[in-house]
């Protein structure tokens, strides 16, 4: 998935997200302990098209990300 053509990344901070270091826009959540997020590398070298990632290290997804997730995607900032 990646931000939908047109769409600010701006946007996102409606949703919670906000700069990270070097050039990111990231969600994080924390669950039992352990910190999950998605983010968007916004260095053009790192990411031509605002691919949109999730990184946790526990098996599952957890469930705030992917409320997360299905925000973004009913609000119509993402696209596949």
């Amino acid at each position: 998935m990646r931000l939908k053509k047109g769409k600010d990344i701006e946007e996102l901070k409606q949703f919670g997200f906000k700069y990270g270091a070097r050039d990111t826009i990231m969600y994080k959540t924390k669950c039992h302990g352990i910190e999950s997020r998605i983010y968007i590398d916004l260095l053009p070298c790192h990411n031509n098209d605002n691919e949109i990632k999730v990184e946790t290290p526990s098996v599952t997804i957890p469930e705030k990300i992917l409320n997360k997730l299905y925000d973004i995607i009913e609000a119509g900032l993402i696209e596949k």
